[in-house]
């Protein structure tokens, strides 16, 4: 006849107070020295996957929903200088702000807002190139749309040397917004996007 593997509570509450209490063994040591790495590779594969992660977006998106700068401010972004639109074909209203991307400074956030999606991608786009990239117009005199053109532009190298380069390397069309975004290159500012598109995903929601 086996002996029953069952056991009172008392004898369980009694053997962990004493395994609890008693020195350590060798089990204790060889327990720890296995368990130790296995938490620590866990722990190393959850932190890549979550700030590892690059986030990636597309440039153009019809996300099948309006968004208005209410969604966009509910990401956290601070709303700077309302613009007029004036010359602004098609658009609604259009905004320039700052946010902070994960791990980075403030950045600034240019806020386009048409009516639909079409509208975005049909008006929205020449004005858009025209003021990203490395070829965007910086002066009043040569841009298709002449409000906050000095917004748009930096110095870079400070000093009598310094020079004034793009603000926004590119940009992104995300359903009805046209947003630019601040970076060197195209690829580097759509980086720079990523995150704040990721939120606005949740607040059109």
């Amino acid at each position: 006849m086996k002996p029953s593997l069952s056991r009172g509570a008392g004898y369980w509450q009694a053997n962990c107070w004493r395994m609890s209490n008693s020195s350590p063994t060798f089990i204790d040591f060889l327990l720890i020295s296995t368990l130790f790495p296995i938490s620590v590779i866990l722990g190393c594969s959850s932190n890549s996957g979550g700030n590892g992660t690059k986030l990636t977006i597309q440039k153009i998106e019809n996300i099948g929903r309006i968004l208005t700068v209410e969604d966009v401010e509910n990401t956290g972004w601070k709303r700077g200088k309302t613009y007029d639109i004036d010359g602004l074909t098609g658009a609604e209203a259009a905004y320039v702000g700052f946010w902070t991307p994960p791990g980075l400074n403030s950045l600034n956030y240019e806020i386009r807002i048409y009516p639909s999606h079409q509208a975005a991608v049909e008006q929205g786009t020449p004005f858009a190139e025209d003021a990203s990239g490395a070829n965007a117009s910086l002066s009043i005199n040569e841009a298709l749309w002449r409000e906050g053109v000095r917004d748009r532009r930096m110095i870079v190298g400070g000093g009598s040397r310094g020079s004034q380069n793009p603000r926004y390397g590119g940009y992104v069309i995300f359903g009805n917004l046209v947003i630019l975004c601040e970076g060197r290159t195209s690829e580097h500012s759509l980086d720079q996007c990523a995150p704040l598109i990721a939120l606005l995903r949740v607040e059109g929601a």
